[in-house]
């Protein structure tokens, strides 16, 4: 019987190359989205397929809305895509992005593994969404399809479903 290797631990490293801790809820000291430290609720872990993608460039045109939007509920936004650091330091002042943009490069989609949202066929990670408290326990997910981009309404209802209590 094969056993089956333990995940290989994220190393993620935002745009402007600081290394992040997995689960990306605490940033780096200094990093843009340290003033949210120690106060986060939770924090939805955006995956991205590539950062030049046409549809990852209409969802990366809401991502700070969706910030602002969460801030609010003590959420927090992370973007993370297959691209290396310097890209998504492109990306983000191409489109005047503040949210952090974190590279899943190497290894290889070690965060996209993790959470189960990696397409190993294409090698990149699957267009979903994950909300996860600051303790890594997933609470909500948004799957979107590989050729249409989510919206922000999808990650505002996902985050207040997450908040209601079970009826039962």
């Amino acid at each position: 019987m094969t056993e089956v290797p333990a995940p290989t631990e994220p190393r993620l490293r935002d745009q402007f190359g600081q290394p992040w801790a997995w689960p990306p809820v605490v940033a780096p000291e200094g990093a843009a989205a340290e003033a949210e430290a120690g106060s986060l609720n939770g924090v939805w872990l955006v995956f991205l397929p590539g950062a030049f993608t046409p549809v990852c460039t209409v969802e990366l045109r809401w991502i700070d809305q969706l910030a602002q939007l969460c801030f609010p509920e003590r959420i927090g936004v992370r973007v993370i895509a297959p691209d290396a650091a310097p890209v998504l330091r492109a990306v983000a002042d191409e489109h005047q992005i503040t949210t952090p943009l974190l590279s899943d490069f190497w290894p290889h989609g070690a965060a996209a593994q993790r959470l189960g949202c990696f397409d190993s066929e294409t090698g990149r990670p699957c267009r979903t969404s994950v909300l996860i408290t600051t303790d890594g326990v997933e609470m909500a997910r948004v799957v979107g399809e590989p050729s249409r981009p989510r919206t922000v309404e999808q990650h505002v209802d996902a985050m207040v479903s997450a908040k209601r209590p079970d009826v039962g």
